[in-house]
């Protein structure tokens, strides 16, 4: 279903039509038979529910899994709700030849159609509702039946305990309850899971952390389910409802809900709230006007003339990968790297679990997840954003105590792989603490990882920089810069030169022993209290001002080598060169923290060099080469490297953006969210305001890939741009006073101008 834009710029007049946002119709998914399991799921979403939908070929019955991203277990696992089966007496979509299931990228919309049969699936934008109409030419009967798994409280076997990252290898049973269905004689089915028992404690404890300020527990009584309810349906049982009578319509609606509650009838109190939320007859339209606005935000639209599949794979991959971002993007938790909240049960990858499991399981790992949204800022999915800044800030506290319990320094740093409630991964910091201090951890991997703080505040400042949201930037990143720069003043000796000396350390999982002053670490540090420092004098406290130039002063020097008579990034000043994991961390001085791009002749080559010669070619997953290649503006080896990104979906299943499993899980969100942020970097790299506001336009991009694309800037611009054969057709940029700020890309010229 690709639309060949045979004339690019003729094609893109389609996207000022009336609805205002790109004709994406040539990137909808189609498939024209059902499938056998749910490796054959298509994803759907509101940011908050994510469903994987299918038709069941031995069947014929409408099947989805449903998730939440707060949907947290007792032992701190995230788990499906259910799975929705409906099934039509009086229709067959098994073998009919008109069978057709559409995602409509654009409407946000679900439809299936078979002969004289249309069903059409929306999850409400506006609540957390998933709504399903279905209308026939002759009647039907529809039943619907929610099934679960957990019927029983279970100890999770020892397999699979790598799905629950944050106690995996704990000294105690990991033990999940059942679901409960309430019994009704009404037309309702509602069930729920409910956390009467927690690890947390256990945690805490053994990372000397109990009674902490900052301490807290967010799965205690945790409580999560939904009701399923329809007009002219009638209960079967708990767990089931049918229609009285044959009818040619039905409308099921499934409300969903998750919150901590002291009892159950409060928890059933909010639910009927929602339930309630979702009876408006405006659902769909209000559902369909988010996904419009989503879309004109920002758009990618590509063809290759001469490699006519390339641009399409490209183009299909970019657009499915940030659709599926915004599915699951405005939740309580930020997008899980390995899977995000779309995992289905593996029997694809030849493992015997339920839809609950994961590899890698819950835990967050700073740099895994931070791949998802680094590309929101030239998306302009800004609020997005929040689930990932407000994980660190609300551990932010407990960070503070551990700081001061662990090395009596002020301050906060974060784990690497840091758990929902701010502690280490119970097996990561290590149960058996003979002979350890609280500050001992046992992971090797990130036993000394600092770098996390450094790369939130730059994200933060980014986030500052394309909003000017004032108060973001003074209630939020201000605090916290001073609570991160903290910790590396008062952790950490100086050397004889005032210079923060940073050991011990590490660079990143690649290096772990003799390492001073490694790249990762001090480019966020030199990177951040620069520009801490150029923001506006009116909103930053003169003593905060002082604090911040202090702290610039105090960075260690970038580390730099001599490779070849040549100067080159340095994973650090100082490190034993056996190497522990596959990562460059001598590139963060490019990607994310970008000390040696385009816009810093000073250091590009030494940048390019380093590039040249890295030990780690990493094309996928959540290697950023792509990125680096990009920002560096080595134009056919980042376009060679997105190509391979959006060739990586797993052959096992359906949905074409089923990336990896590469290093983790899949779908490999890390890789999606790599493939976003290099395409991003290859149209346009955008500057502060504060270092002159450049806009480098098409710095990376091939000159026989036409494009039709529209990005975000610093200082709320946007920038719609369209690229045929070699020259810049058409160049849009509002507010129009910053275009004068754009920089157009080596041989790049601007038709008509």
């Amino acid at each position: 279903m690709y639309l060949p834009l045979v004339c690019l710029s003729a094609m893109c007049q389609h996207v000022q039509n009336s609805t205002g946002i790109p004709a994406l119709n040539s990137y909808d998914v189609i498939w024209r038979s059902p499938s056998m399991d749910a490796a054959g799921s298509m994803p759907i979403g509101n940011g908050q529910v994510v469903l994987n939908v299918w038709v069941e070929k031995s069947t014929g019955d409408l099947l989805f899994y449903i998730g939440r991203t707060d949907s947290l277990s007792e032992i701190s696992r995230y788990l499906k709700l259910g799975l929705v089966r409906i099934h039509l007496d009086g229709v067959s979509l098994q073998d009919d030849k008109e069978f057709v299931q559409h995602l409509n990228l654009q409407d946000g919309r679900i439809e299936i159609l078979g002969t004289g049969f249309q069903l059409s699936l929306v999850v409400d934008s506006d609540s957390d509702n998933v709504l399903v109409i279905g209308k026939s030419d002759k009647e039907v009967t529809a039943k619907v039946t929610l099934e679960s798994w957990r019927t029983e409280a279970r100890p999770l076997p020892a397999a699979e305990k790598v799905s629950a990252w944050s106690v995996h290898d704990a000294p105690f049973p990991l033990i999940e309850s059942a679901d409960h269905f309430i019994e009704s004689t009404a037309n309702r089915v509602t069930w729920y899971h409910r956390n009467e028992t927690t690890v947390v404690p256990q945690v805490l404890e053994n990372q000397s952390l109990t009674g902490l300020k900052g301490a807290f527990d967010p799965l205690l009584h945790r409580t999560f389910g939904g009701q399923i309810l329809a007009n002219g349906f009638q209960s079967v049982g708990p767990n089931s409802l049918s229609q009285a009578v044959p009818s040619k319509t039905f409308r099921i609606q499934i409300a969903t809900y998750t919150k901590q509650t002291p009892t159950q009838d409060e928890w059933l109190h909010g639910l009927k709230q929602v339930v309630a939320k979702g009876q408006s007859t405006a659902l769909e339209s209000r559902t369909q006007a988010w996904w419009h606005r989503f879309w004109n935000r920002s758009w990618l639209l590509i063809d290759a003339p001469a490699e006519k599949s390339v641009g399409h794979s490209i183009g299909l991959g970019y657009n499915l990968q940030r659709y599926v971002q915004a599915c699951q993007g405005r939740g309580e938790y930020p997008i899980k790297f390995n899977g995000g909240y779309y995992t289905v049960d593996p029997k694809a990858m030849g493992k015997p679990f339920n839809a609950d499991f994961r590899n890698w399981g819950d835990s967050h790992w700073f740099q895994n997840v931070r791949h998802m949204y680094h590309p929101m800022l030239a998306t302009g999915d800004f609020e997005m954003m929040e689930p990932f800044f407000k994980l660190y800030e609300n551990a932010r506290p407990l960070a503070e105590s551990r700081t001061a319990k662990y090395h009596a320094a002020k301050g906060a740093y974060f784990p690497e792989t840091m758990t929902v409630f701010g502690t280490y991964s119970g097996g990561d910091y290590g149960w058996d603490r003979t002979n350890h201090e609280p500050k001992d951890v046992d992971c090797k991997y990130w036993q000394y990882a600092w770098n996390q703080g450094p790369e939130l505040l730059g994200l933060m400042l980014d986030r500052w920089d394309y909003t000017g949201d004032k108060q973001f930037l003074t209630k939020r990143l201000l605090p916290m810069a001073k609570s991160v720069l903290d910790y590396f003043d008062t952790r950490f000796n100086k050397d004889e030169s005032g210079r923060i000396l940073l050991n011990p350390t590490q660079v990143v999982e690649t290096y772990w022993y003799g390492v001073k002053n490694d790249m990762p670490t001090t480019a966020g540090l030199i990177s951040v209290t620069h520009r801490l420092c150029s923001l506006p004098e009116d909103l930053v406290p003169a003593d905060l001002r002082s604090y911040f130039e202090r702290i610039r002063n105090a960075c260690p020097q970038l580390p730099l080598d001599r490779v070849d008579g040549k100067t080159a990034l340095a994973p650090a000043q100082k490190y034993d060169p056996e190497v522990s994991n596959v990562e460059n961390g001598e590139l963060y001085g490019v990607w994310p923290f970008r000390l040696s791009s385009l816009a810093h002749p000073d250091l590009l080559e030494a940048g390019r060099v380093a590039y040249a010669v890295r030990k780690n070619h990493l094309d996928t997953g959540w290697g950023y080469d792509g990125n680096v290649a990009a920002l560096l503006g080595l134009t056919d080896e980042a376009a060679r490297i997105l190509k391979v990104k959006c060739e990586n979906s797993h052959k096992g299943y359906r949905w074409p953006a089923t990336w990896g499993p590469n290093y983790d899980w899949l779908p490999d969100q890390n890789h999606g969210g790599n493939l976003l942020n290099t395409a991003n970097l290859m149209l346009m790299q955008a500057e502060p305001l504060a270092d002159g506001g450049a806009i480098r336009l098409l710095p990376s991009w091939p000159k026989n890939w036409n494009v039709d694309f529209k990005l975000n800037a610093p200082g709320g611009t946007t920038v719609h741009c369209i690229a045929v054969a070699g020259e810049i057709e058409k160049l849009e940029v509002k507010p129009e006073s910053r275009r004068v700020d754009v920089v157009l890309g080596a041989g790049w010229n601007l038709k008509n101008k």
